[in-house]
């Protein structure tokens, strides 16, 4: 007769989390990989960030947090570290240490581990096989670098640019056994020395930086998020260098997306427009939010405009605003837009959706890279230059 062996009691509760992890994981969109599902489920990730911040309230954008702590109530900290959010481990680049479990705070996150499908179509997309050299460009915890290394069987590299959370994540990571090496770095300033075989990009960026693209070995692979500062409107970057040394890539709109720089930011949200507005009839329809390529066109050829989500008085209306202070706000139905200030946003809206339509509704856009000119091709009159800012 086989003897069974028992769980620790400490244990066990995480690896009940874990398991239920993986099978959510493998249930979120996009992802398909069960290899890549097993090695994120491997790594304990509750180790890597023992106290987190769950929020308080679901209003948008997210401001109220209680600090959690795996000591003080394991199963509300296991619900948040093993769920499919991202997880919030730093606000206003403060630590968590000094801050008293249990409590409230309000902040903007500043340290944050991705959601987790996020992360697993990562890995998918940059296709890790045995050996491959990884960097990881804003590691926050080390947790992706950590189930990078169990798909390569070699150690993994992670940069971040924050001091704290380096100093907090290199001793949790040699307690897991996880094969990486993690260093303090501005990512956007410098990489480590060498080339790499694969680079994923774990914040969001305005434009790939030359060196990101320069340190990719031929066969190299690099995903990151390119973002125009406007929340909601993702739009992934997975680029390829061939065994020539010749760049090419695809930019697509997506379901998730890294949050951006620290330096870069949201577009922020202008006062509410004052007056009754220019009202108008007979426009177009908002394009529902599955129609990603759409969203991430307009995005890039709008630049400084954003979706206000949940703007106080428009009850269900999509509402876009500028930084000069334009606002439009439209009917789900098409039926009306009314325009404040300097600029007609919606109509402006209408016309990106023209071009994208004459040009065949493209999900996806090709990315060419020339004389240090970054573009987004989408087909017959629907492309752009992806600027610095």
């Amino acid at each position: 007769m086989t003897e069974k062996t028992s769980v620790p009691a400490s244990r066990a509760p995480d690896a009940a989390a874990r398991s239920a992890f993986a099978a959510a994981l493998a249930r979120e969109p996009g992802v398909h990989d069960p290899v890549v599902v097993a090695a994120l489920a491997r790594v304990p990730r509750r180790l890597l960030m023992p106290r987190l911040f769950a929020p308080v309230s679901s209003e948008r954008p997210l401001r109220r947090w209680r600090l959690v702590d795996f000591a003080d109530e394991p199963e509300q900290h296991l619900a948040v570290c093993y769920g499919m959010d991202q997880v919030v481990v730093q606000l206003d680049c403060r630590p968590p240490g000094p801050l008293l479990a249990g409590r409230e705070y309000v902040g903007v996150p500043t340290g944050q581990s991705s959601g987790a499908g996020l992360l697993a179509v990562t890995l998918q997309d940059i296709s890790l096989g045995p050996g491959d050299r990884f960097l990881e460009i804003g590691a926050c915890t080390g947790y992706l670098s950590a189930a990078a290394a169990e798909l390569t069987g070699r150690q993994a590299t992670g940069v971040e640019i924050d001091r704290e959370l380096v100093r907090d994540a290199v001793p949790r990571l040699a307690a897991i056994g996880a094969n990486v090496r993690l260093m303090v770095r501005d990512g956007l300033r410098g990489l480590p020395e060498g080339e790499w075989d694969a680079i994923a990009g774990s914040f969001a960026v305005r434009r790939i930086p030359a060196t990101w693209l320069h340190r990719l070995t031929p066969g190299g692979r690099l995903r990151t998020t390119l973002t125009t500062g406007a929340p909601g409107w993702h739009a992934t970057a997975l680029v390829h260098r061939d065994e020539a040394g010749a760049l090419s890539g695809r930019l697509a709109g997506e379901l998730w997306g890294h949050v951006p720089d620290r330096v870069g930011g949201w577009i922020p949200l202008t006062n509410a427009p004052v007056g009754t507005g220019r009202s108008r009839s007979a426009v177009l329809v908002p394009p529902a939010p599955v129609e990603r390529g759409f969203w991430a066109a307009l995005g890039h050829t709008l630049p400084g405009v954003r979706r206000h989500w949940d703007a106080p008085g428009f009850d269900d209306e999509v509402v876009l605003a500028a930084a000069d202070g334009s606002w439009a706000a439209v009917a789900q139905d098409g039926t009306r837009a009314v325009e404040w200030g300097p600029r007609n946003l919606w109509r402006e809206a209408e016309e990106i959706h023209a071009r994208w339509t004459a040009a065949g509704r493209p999900v996806e856009y090709r990315l060419e890279f020339s004389d240090g000119v970054q573009r987004a091709v989408g087909g017959p009159g629907l492309s752009w230059e992806i600027a610095a800012t």
